[in-house]
């Protein structure tokens, strides 16, 4: 799965990291960690993660709704992008 997952040529190498840290976490819970803390998972800068989730919203392979309360964000994988990568060659 994660091999189809780097092939893709719609999206650049943050925003396929981005996606494998969503697909690492687990599936019961919804993926609510703050662009500040993906950003120091994966070693660059929240400015970048921002840009990269807004890229993945724009090709439809996540959704995402911004808690105010709590000033989280709230992301799913779309059904889209969930076929893309499962699909079988």
């Amino acid at each position: 799965m994660k091999a189809k997952l780097l092939k893709l040529k719609t999206i650049g190498s943050t925003e396929k990291l981005v996606l494998m840290l969503m697909l690492d976490y687990p599936t019961i819970g919804l993926f609510n960690l703050r662009a500040g803390e993906i950003a120091k998972e994966l070693g660059t800068t929240r400015k970048i993660i921002l840009e990269a989730i807004s890229n993945l919203v724009e090709v439809g392979y996540v959704k995402t709704k911004v808690v105010s309360s709590c000033y989280s964000r709230i992301t799913t994988l779309t059904p889209k992008f969930m076929l893309l990568i499962n699909d079988e060659e």
